[in-house]
């Protein structure tokens, strides 16, 4: 072998001594410099340039050890540290993949609830979920069985939460509690009637609340925020029954409306996972639903629970089968944008969507889901924030929320705007709901933190 045979200061492992020698004389004229270690030749000390002498079996398999579990950037150096803290492979790779399937960590949970009521129970020994009978209501009304009226100003604010408020739903069929969740991280179910004070709240996440969800009965409800944790609290005593870890924020959750021990999440990572409590394998995770290309949005089932909607920031909406991951519909246009927000018509016979050009639209449950083309809602502005809206219990009215602090109702059937309602604050309005026992009251909430009464 001669000194042709090299690349640019490169040897083969079986050089010899006289070689390496040879390579001196070789590279003198050069100003190259040739130096020598136990372990190394470097040639071309400004090249900086190693290479590995051959080396005995024994210490191949001692350095391939010491390279284990520790990746792709593993030392490739003889190093001499000790391998007692090194984590095994498979904890290793678990790091870099995600998994569908959440999980529990084994830190203690800090979670409380405190009451504030005068009592927890009346004379009758009955908690504050039951509905109260001296407030002269009939919590027994239907959906579409009453008429409802345009509300006309504020009547009374609620304290709310610190840095604004990012959640809020009334208790399901009576509507004499609602819940909200705020930005400091506090969860809170408020008396409609009486007072109007809070209840009790609930401590458990770390991070905003990005989501709240009450199962039909209202015993439960379902809390997710941006620590990528839901829970499932009793509502009546404040304790946590089922705790659940993601790898990404869980943006919306919705119960079955008949089922509450089943329940979806959409993620931040394009999927939405479908849980049942009752099932003890990988936490209850029955099914996975991956079609979407980014971030969910929001979640809405159909009434009888056969289906439900999602929309993603990919700007699709899909129609989606219980527990079949293809989705039975698509909706998609080149000039579709991101839909924030979806709501079903009391009705049942349409649903709509919040979408980010100002625009609520429409369309049909069945059979082809498309979009009415003389049914949407326009005069409210968005400016990039996610605007909730709601329906009058008879189906009506729309009531949505707005960036400039306002709150717009349109009428159903002509489209045309009703009512402004000014919120004072000056934040924008991103969370409505209208009271489902009441002809004319909406609650509304949004950066301001405290919640308005509108009557």
């Amino acid at each position: 072998m001669t000194a042709m045979s090299l690349v640019q200061g490169y040897s083969s492992s079986s050089e010899s001594e006289s070689e390496v020698k040879e390579l001196q004389r070789n590279h003198a004229d050069k100003g190259l410099a040739l130096k020598e270690n136990s372990n190394s030749v470097v040639i071309g000390e400004d090249i900086g340039i190693k290479r590995k002498l051959k080396s005995t079996k024994a210490e191949a398999k001692k350095r391939k050890l010491l390279r284990k579990g520790k990746g792709p950037w593993g030392s490739w150096s003889g190093s001499e540290s000790s391998t007692s803290d090194e984590e095994p492979e498979n904890e290793e790779v678990s790091q870099y993949f995600e998994t569908d399937e959440p999980d529990v960590p084994n830190e203690t949970h800090v979670e409380s609830s405190t009451f504030y009521g005068e009592s927890k129970k009346d004379y009758q020994n009955r908690g504050f979920l039951h509905p109260p009978a001296e407030v002269g209501v009939d919590f027994t009304k239907k959906l579409l069985s009453f008429k409802c009226f345009l509300p006309k100003k504020t009547i009374h604010v609620y304290s709310g939460h610190l840095n604004g408020t990012g959640a809020l739903r009334f208790l399901p069929n009576s509507g004499h509690l609602f819940l909200s969740g705020g930005n400091d991280c506090m969860l809170r179910i408020w008396d409609f009637y009486h007072d109007r004070g809070c209840l009790r709240d609930y401590k458990g996440h770390s991070k905003p609340i990005k989501a709240v969800d009450f199962a039909n009965d209202g015993r439960t409800f379902l809390s997710a925020a941006f620590d990528q944790k839901a829970k499932i609290w009793d509502t009546e005593t404040g304790k946590v029954t089922s705790r659940y870890n993601f790898h990404s924020t869980p943006n919306d959750l919705k119960f079955h409306p008949s089922e509450p021990n089943s329940f979806i999440v959409g993620l931040s990572n394009s999927k939405i996972n479908h849980y049942d409590v009752r099932v003890q394998a990988k936490q209850g995770l029955v099914q996975v639903y991956d079609h979407h290309l980014s971030s969910i949005l929001s979640l809405r089932y159909f009434p009888d629970g056969s289906k439900f909607i999602s929309s993603s920031e990919d700007k699709t909406v899909r129609i989606w089968e219980n527990q079949i991951n293809i989705p039975i519909k698509q909706i998609s246009d080149t000039a579709q944008h991101s839909m924030p927000y979806i709501d079903v018509h009391p009705q049942h016979h349409y649903f709509c969507t919040q979408s980010m050009d100002n625009t609520i639209y429409t369309y049909g449950m069945q059979p082809k889901y498309k979009r009415h083309p003389n049914k949407s809602f326009k005069g409210h502005q968005s400016a990039g924030y996610g605007i909730g809206f709601t329906f009058s219990p008879d189906g009506h009215y729309i009531c949505s929320g707005d960036a400039k602090s306002n709150v717009m109702i349109w009428d159903w059937t002509t489209t045309k705007l009703l009512k402004t309602i000014r919120i004072s604050g000056g934040k924008p309005i991103t969370q409505v709901a209208w009271n489902p026992q009441e002809t004319s009251k909406v609650i509304c909430t949004g950066g301001v933190g405290k919640i308005f009464l509108l009557d």
